[in-house]
């Protein structure tokens, strides 16, 4: 079957999508910094990296000749590497990083002459204040370090698919699912309201997509150079609302302007002090207020996404498994116990 290098394997949505394309039947090269942290990552998905179907090759995604090595015979590409962090040590890496290994992978992949690349973005990269997401929609403005490293990221795909380059651009919103091995800011923010530790939230609109659902939209993707998809996905005002749901507790929380909560996480970015609030660029994305429409993906692709009752409930699960959170936390979405014997 066709080899697909994927970078980023490692991660929470590169281990999903590493899972998804071995299903899809493709075989995969992942390029990682940690061959021993992929084989960690991976176990919980039942994938044994030792799989003949799946090559590891270690390098970095900056280094144009470690690229081009994991590239060299693949027949498709799925970019799906990126810093990402809201805190401020990491703001100068990861402006360097993403921009750069987003130009070295897909040049490399254009090079071997690969008939389908895929480069993972994000929504961040399109936000608008009270604006709607969508496929064609020009590139954001930058709200900070994270944001303006997606947007120049994606600007590189898309000056290479204006050159008519087989890239395929993917944009998820906040991934979130079970099996994250890094306990992104999805995952975090759900347990620290569920430890009753987040009782505010910023006034405007975020967009959460499961991990699952993102895998599967990359996957497609490859088939289709040249578009743009957005991942379907629910727009959440109040995450406190659909956790009250599917955990049946009252998880009380009050919505504030983005302006009164400033002050704190001005503090909590500029001091990095692990008990104070940092994610100061999350709440202004948030309070962009945009929404997403993802109609065209559910249209070509046939992908709709699953409910995101059914992502928290798994979510919530996971949580629960990994320790993260106790079994009362998760209130009547708690895992079922096995029976005895």
């Amino acid at each position: 079957m066709a080899l697909v290098l994927l970078t980023g394997a490692s991660g929470f949505l590169g281990i999903h999508v590493v899972q998804r394309l071995l299903d899809q039947g493709y075989d995969v090269r992942a390029f990682v910094r940690s061959p021993d942290r992929l084989r960690r990552n991976l176990a919980p998905l039942g994938v044994d990296v030792d799989d003949s179907r799946l090559q590891v090759i270690t390098g970095d995604m900056t280094d144009a000749s470690a690229a081009r090595d994991a590239v060299r015979g693949c027949e498709y590409a799925v970019h799906a590497a990126a810093t990402f962090s809201y805190r401020r040590r990491d703001a100068d890496r990861m402006l360097r990083e993403n921009c750069v290994g987003t130009t070295t992978v897909l040049d490399a992949a254009i090079d071997e002459g690969c008939a389908g690349i895929v480069h993972v973005s994000s929504t961040v990269a399109l936000l608008q204040p009270g604006g709607t997401a969508t496929g064609n929609s020009p590139l954001g403005v930058a709200l900070g370090p994270y944001t303006e490293s997606k947007i120049e990221s994606e600007r590189v795909a898309r000056e290479l698919q204006e050159t008519g380059a087989p890239v395929a651009i993917v944009n998820p919103g906040g991934v979130l699912g079970p099996h994250d091995p890094y306990l992104g800011e999805s995952a975090d923010s759900i347990r620290e309201i569920l430890r009753g530790r987040l009782p505010t939230w910023p006034r405007g609109r975020l967009q959460w997509v499961d991990v699952r659902d993102t895998a599967e939209v990359v996957a497609a993707a490859l088939q289709r150079p040249g578009r743009r998809y957005l991942v379907p996905g629910d727009t959440v005002e109040l995450p406190h609302e659909p956790l009250r749901e599917v955990t049946g507790r009252r998880l009380p929380a009050v919505r504030v302007p983005v302006t009164a909560a400033l002050p704190l996480l001005h503090l909590g970015y500029r001091t990095g002090w692990p008990l104070l609030p940092h994610a100061i660029e999350g709440a202004r994305v948030i309070a962009q207020g945009a929404t997403v429409d993802y109609s065209a993906t559910v249209s070509d692709l046939g992908i709709e996404g699953r409910p995101l009752t059914e992502s928290l409930t798994d979510t919530i699960r996971w949580l629960v498994d990994a320790g993260h959170i106790s079994r009362r936390a998760a209130g009547r979405a708690e895992p079922q116990l096995a029976p005895a014997g």
